[in-house]
């Protein structure tokens, strides 16, 4: 993935960071130094790395109950809004994904209860435990409230927090499956609009936690879907992959690709410096450009940097999957030889249409 770093392992798991995750400590250490001052912009960042720290043993719990079922994990990776440990496959018994989901909180719970135990045999110590909050107190008030408030979050019913799962896996022990993930998806969703309004009223956070389960419930359901669908054809990124394809260099200007993007029926531009891939543009990044008077702006400062690159062999399921949850249209496709082709998203999904309408007469007929 573009602008990763590989921290080390742990318990044999690779730990990575995201390069968007320096921008949160870099916004606290601004935003607080520019108000109180270096010594408390240094406190406040290295706040935020310990509740990171907790995120990692959190999302390590998860891998962790994942392996005793056999499920092995890619990696945990670190991002401004938190960490995702990418397991192998997905696990279809209800007491399984149960066990998995809730692993992570409890790690939350367990550090939470080790710090009010060391506090409380200190003196005054249930003092500086109700003196604090996730924003002020002393260092270990906050970070036993911050582990309160992740358990709280977590365990929202929706995708894809753990609470989804959660309520996906107790519904699938009474229902089929795939029904449960319609259910657990439509909670989710619900959820998502009314985080979404209540974000209106002046808390962007909220807005953009909204998007991140409207997307996550909308990914879980399709994968579900098209899993049994997918499985049941061998198919390779490569095999679906679009070879013929524009990119754009690094260095041309917004005006010049505004000129040209709109008369193509591509929308996604794979952007290279030489030959070497660096990034994604969409058009709609363009005229944004555009629009707000950017004409100089290079396709360098526009693309987006966290983009995977899918090898030609990759299976299809587990690009899609990686495609809804990062909410991207395409992805580069490349072998030994470098970018081979593009992978859209709408291009998999009129494929699954395809094989479903194929596979199920029902269904044929209802969309007709």
């Amino acid at each position: 993935m573009f602008g990763g770093w590989e921290l080390g392992r742990l318990a044999g798991i690779r730990v990575r960071i995201h390069w968007s995750f320096l921008l949160l400590p870099a916004f606290v250490a601004w935003s607080v130094g520019s108000m109180a001052g270096a010594q408390a912009a240094l406190a406040a960042v290295l706040f935020i790395l310990a509740i990171f720290g907790c995120v990692v043993l959190h999302e390590l719990g998860h891998a962790l109950a994942a392996r005793r079922f056999g499920i092995g994990t890619e990696d945990i990776t670190l991002l401004p809004i938190g960490g995702v440990a990418r397991l192998q496959r997905i696990p279809r018994q209800p007491l399984q994904e149960l066990v998995i989901a809730v692993a992570g909180p409890a790690v939350n719970v367990v550090i939470a209860a080790s710090i009010l135990v060391g506090t409380l045999v200190a003196p005054n110590g249930a003092a500086t435990l109700l003196d604090s909050d996730v924003l002020s107190g002393s260092f270990l008030g906050r970070l036993f409230w911050a582990n309160i408030a992740l358990v709280i979050f977590n365990l929202l019913p929706a995708f894809p927090m753990d609470g989804g799962r959660v309520l996906r896996s107790v519904l699938a022990m009474m229902m089929p499956y795939t029904r449960a993930t319609d259910w657990a998806a439509s909670v989710a969703t619900v959820m998502a609009v009314l985080f979404g309004f209540l974000g209106l009223f002046g808390n962007p956070l909220l807005i953009l936690i909204a998007l991140f389960v409207f997307l996550g419930a909308r990914g879980e359901a399709m994968m579900v879907r098209m899993q049994p669908v997918v499985e049941a054809e061998i198919v390779q990124a490569g095999d679906l992959m679009q070879q013929q394809f524009l990119t754009v260099p690094s260095y041309a200007r917004a005006a010049d690709l505004a000129a040209w993007m709109p008369r193509t029926n591509q929308r996604d531009f794979p952007v290279l410096e030489g030959q070497r891939l660096v990034g994604m543009l969409r058009d709609a990044d363009v005229l944004m450009a555009m629009a707000s008077g950017q004409r100089d702006r290079t396709a360098a400062e526009l693309m987006r940097r966290d983009v995977p690159t899918v090898l030609r062999n990759d299976a299809l399921l587990e690009t899609y999957t990686e495609m809804e949850r990062m909410g991207l249209g395409s992805l580069p496709v490349a072998d030994a030889s470098g970018l081979v082709g593009l992978l859209s998203r709408d291009r998999v999904r009129r494929w699954i249409e395809s094989l479903q309408l194929k596979t199920s007469p029902s269904m044929a007929r209802s969309q007709l």
